[in-house]
């Protein structure tokens, strides 16, 4: 591990130094004056509280004039790994479920490292471990089918499914949009080529198949990582078809990769996303204006296209327990104007930056996170909160700085960020084939 740091740094002659909290305020604050629209990049990880990603992204929108945000875990990945809650299997009802069909990662193996195994995966095992008598279909076992790529494979099932009249219920019938067009591009893929990618034959599907229409109540436990983005549609389309999401105990949970990965969504740490975890419009704009009662961008932005082409002018990165930074992101530090690290332990690259604040660790800081299932939670504080500021401090400090006062109590942030969320199911963004 590298070396947990309490105090600021700033590159001075081309090499850091340890500055006070002030003196590092101070100097963020001269940087980001008056930055022209979405020439900053802001880019977080899921291993925030919900509270913090909801002012970061308050702190883009208003104080850096910018809507270019992004996530570690969904960079260049896309942003459809988001269903409704409506949607997803709980936790608890898994309990109930008939059989568990698992893209996971090997139990054994994750328990024998479980310094590196993700708090999200634990979960999970914990629940499976509680159910020893539910079957279970573990993909890529001996006795199981052999998967690499899970868009083929899902998408040759669904194939099969309408090719032999198997689809059914009322996703099919009567809540399902777009499924007439769907099938008509489903149908004219090339089946055995679906088939190829896998090095699976149609009795392969067909044995799959039979054994999955006879379950009850089916659950498909997945690992998210190993989902692309049409992996995770075809998925989605393939409970529709079955119908298994109507039926308790019944449905798809995609496990993503850190405590709070969901919490991207809910707090709107994306471009075409505002707070509440809905996708932005007109009267979601006029409501941030409104609370907020200052100037908010919005405008579309494609951060993956911006950093390809011209650059973003400065680069906020908001990383505490060092998730993985691509090469074109490195690259985009190195040409910005300037650059700002938050995290938790110094990487070995840390003098590529122009300041970097300290970060809590997730157990140092109380708040609320989203899990998997999309059950908000409360922390629990379980050591000594080591910093001067804390990770909600420092963004509100540097927002002051800007002009912009936030509010800076936890119990405040949350009533200002539920005020964004909003009742009912959301029908009409719900059931689409894609």
């Amino acid at each position: 591990m590298n070396q947990r740091i309490t105090t600021p740094y700033i590159k001075k002659n081309g090499q850091l130094e340890e500055v006070s909290f002030e003196e590092a305020f101070q100097y963020v604050g001269q940087k980001l004056q008056n930055p022209e629209s979405n020439s900053t990049l802001v880019m977080s990880s899921g291993s925030y509280s919900n509270e913090t990603l909801y002012l970061l992204q308050r702190l883009a929108r208003t104080a850096l004039n910018t809507n270019a945000l992004d996530s570690f875990d969904y960079y260049r990945r896309g942003t459809d790994f988001f269903a409704d809650k409506n949607d997803i299997l709980p936790f608890a009802e898994m309990f109930s479920s008939d059989k568990f069909y698992c893209v996971l990662p090997d139990v054994e193996t994750c328990h024998g490292a479980s310094l590196q195994t993700p708090e999200t995966l634990k979960a999970v095992f914990e629940v499976l471990k509680h159910c020893p008598d539910t079957p279970r279909y573990w993909f890529n076992k001996p006795d199981t089918l052999n998967v690499t790529d899970y868009y083929a494979f899902f998408r040759s099932v669904n194939f099969y499914l309408i090719q032999h009249h198997l689809e059914k219920g009322i996703y099919v019938d009567v809540l399902g949009k777009n499924y007439g067009a769907y099938k008509q591009s489903l149908m004219a893929d090339d089946y055995e080529e679906l088939l190829h990618k896998n090095n699976l034959k149609d009795a392969d599907i067909q044995l799959f198949v039979e054994d999955l229409i006879t379950i009850q109540a089916p659950a498909f436990i997945v690992w998210e990582q190993w989902l692309t983005e049409p992996a995770y549609h075809e998925l989605e389309n393939m409970c529709m078809l079955l119908d298994v999401q109507s039926k308790p105990a019944s449905g798809f949970l995609t496990i993503k990769s850190e405590l709070n990965s969901q919490g991207l969504f809910d707090m709107g740490m994306f471009p075409h996303i505002a707070p509440g975890g809905h996708k932005m419009t007109a009267q979601r704009q006029e409501k941030m204006v409104s609370l907020w009662q200052t100037n908010v961008c919005t405008e579309s932005v494609d951060v993956a296209a911006t950093i390809d082409g011209s650059g973003f002018r400065n680069v906020l990165i908001w990383n505490a327990l060092n998730a993985n930074v691509s090469q074109d992101i490195v690259n985009q530090i190195d040409n910005s104007d300037f650059a700002m690290l938050q995290t938790a332990y110094l990487p070995e690259n840390a003098n590529m930056y122009d300041v970097i604040l300290p970060a809590n660790l997730p157990e140092e800081i109380s708040g609320t996170y989203t899990d998997t299932a999309k059950v908000p939670h409360n922390f629990i504080t379980e050591a000594d909160h080591i910093l001067e500021y804390n990770n909600l401090q420092q963004i509100v400090k540097i927002a002051e700085l800007l002009g912009h006062p936030f509010p800076s109590n936890k119990d405040d942030i949350f009533l200002e960020y539920i005020s964004f969320m909003e009742a009912g199911c959301h029908s009409s963004e719900r059931h689409f084939f894609k």
